[in-house]
C-alpha cells in the first residue's frame, strides 16, 4: 500500500508545471520527461480512473453518487500501488454527502498547494476554458462553481466542485486538517531551485541539490513549449485556442485585465489576496 500526495491547485495555478517538476526529478534521467508521459496519471477527477476501479460506469451514475463513491476508488488505488503516488486534483477539499472526507486522510501522505494571484489566474483560466475574461472571474468569484458538467455530451472528466478561488485555498489551508505545504506560484518561478527542493523535502524524496537542479532545467517554459510545439499536449482543452504552456509569467495582468474586472477580484478575494502576500496590487490602467 502507498499514500498519496495531492497537488492540489484552482485550475491554471502551475499544477501541471509542479508535476514536470516532479517527474523530472524522480527520473534523473539525461533527457527531460515527457510531458504526454507524466508519472502517477490522469487527474484525481479522470473518469477513467472511476470506472476501471469502481467497477461500474460513471455515465450510468448521478454527480452525487459518484461523489461519493470517490474516496473508495483512493482507497483503492493506494492499497494497489507499490510506490507513493503524487496526484493532481483541482476539487477544492470536501465532504461527500455521507460526510466522508472526499480525499481520504489515511491513505494521504501531505498536500502540496499551489496558490497564484488571481489576478493573473483571471487572464489564464479564459483562455485555458476559451472564454471570455469576465467569464472567468464570474467564475472565480462564484462559490457554486464546478467543473466537468456535461453539455452536449460526457465529459472526460468528473465533476469537481471548486468553489470561489478563496473557498478553494480557504478548504485545503484551512479546513482538511491534512499537512500541507503552500507554494506561491510567484516564488516557484523566481526562485524555482529553492522553492522546488522545499517541496522535494516535504515529500520525502531524495534532497540532492544537483538532481533539484536538473530537474529545474528539464522543466523549464521554453522546454514545455518546445515539447507541446512539437508533440502536441494531450491535457490542452479542445475549447481552448494557442498553446497550453504559454509565457509562464508574473504580472501579466497589468494591461490585459481591465479595470471592472480587477476591482471585482479586489471586492471578492482581496481578504484572502492579503493573507497570502497579495496585497500590494494597485490597477494601472486610469479607472
Amino acid at each position: 500500500m502507498a499514500d498519496i500526495t495531492w497537488l492540489a491547485s484552482y485550475p491554471k495555478s502551475g499544477n501541471t508545471w509542479l508535476r514536470v517538476l516532479l517527474a523530472n526529478h524522480k527520473r534523473d534521467g539525461d533527457a527531460p520527461a515527457d510531458i504526454n508521459a507524466l508519472d502517477d496519471g490522469p487527474i484525481a477527477s479522470a473518469r477513467v480512473w472511476f470506472d476501471e476501479w469502481a467497477g461500474v460506469k460513471s455515465s450510468a451514475l448521478s454527480d452525487a453518487v459518484i461523489e461519493s463513491c470517490r474516496p473508495e476508488v483512493y482507497r483503492c488505488l493506494a492499497r494497489e500501488s507499490k510506490n507513493p503516488l503524487y496526484m493532481k486534483v483541482h476539487d477544492a477539499w470536501g465532504r461527500t454527502n455521507r460526510g466522508d472526507p472526499l480525499f481520504p486522510p489515511e491513505i494521504t501522505a501531505g498536500v502540496v498547494y499551489i496558490v497564484r494571484n488571481p489576478l493573473d489566474l483571471a487572464m489564464s483560466c479564459a483562455h485555458h476554458w476559451g472564454c471570455s475574461p469576465g467569464r472567468a472571474v464570474e467564475n472565480l468569484c462564484d462559490s457554486d462553481f464546478a467543473l466537468g458538467r456535461s453539455l452536449g455530451g460526457l465529459s472526460d472528466q468528473l465533476r469537481q466542485r471548486l468553489g470561489s478561488w478563496s473557498d478553494h485555498l480557504r478548504s485545503w489551508v484551512d479546513l482538511s486538517g491534512l499537512p500541507v505545504h503552500l507554494v506561491r506560484y510567484e516564488d516557484l518561478h523566481r526562485d524555482p531551485e529553492a522553492v522546488f527542493g522545499a517541496i522535494v523535502r516535504f515529500c520525502g524524496l531524495p534532497d540532492d541539490a544537483g538532481r533539484v537542479r536538473k530537474a529545474v532545467a528539464f522543466s523549464d517554459f521554453s522546454e514545455l513549449r518546445r515539447q507541446e510545439q512539437t508533440n502536441g499536449f494531450r491535457e490542452h482543452s479542445s475549447s481552448a485556442p494557442g498553446r497550453f504552456f504559454r509565457s509562464g509569467r508574473t504580472g501579466s495582468w497589468r494591461g490585459e485585465l481591465p479595470p471592472e474586472l480587477f476591482r471585482r477580484i479586489l471586492a471578492d478575494h482581496g481578504e484572502t489576496m492579503r493573507r497570502f502576500g497579495y496585497g500590494e496590487e494597485e490597477p494601472d490602467h486610469g479607472s
